[in-house]
């Protein structure tokens, strides 16, 4: 499995996740840090490096302005969602996802 993928999200926010995420990539692969850090991480950038993988941060806006939009019926969610499907159908969502006109999918559980 190690160095088997070409994109891996790590969202654990701590060192050992972004390790193995690392590892699991394989070259010229990306990997997404979706979580906040606390304090300082050690980093082997040596492999990012040598196996030319791409980061890419990506972070949550303010919630509680959000919420208020949902709450109050502003945002018509239910438009953004292209597919929802069961989710032992995730190869296939995640084939969907990778598509330009696909907005959103679902899994259900």
């Amino acid at each position: 499995m190690e160095g088997s993928f070409e994109i891996v999200v790590d969202c654990t926010g701590n060192p050992e996740g972004f390790a193995q995420a690392l590892a699991l990539l394989r070259p010229r692969g990306t990997l997404v840090l979706k979580s906040t850090y606390h304090g300082e991480a050690e980093v082997d950038l040596s492999r990012v490096v040598v196996n030319e993988i791409t980061l890419i941060g990506s972070r949550c806006g303010p919630f509680v302005p959000a919420l208020e939009l949902l709450r109050r019926g502003l945002v018509d969610v239910v438009s953004l969602i292209s597919a929802t499907l069961p989710l032992d159908e995730g190869i296939r969502a995640f084939q969907l996802a990778g598509k330009r006109e696909t907005l959103k999918v679902l899994l259900r559980p």
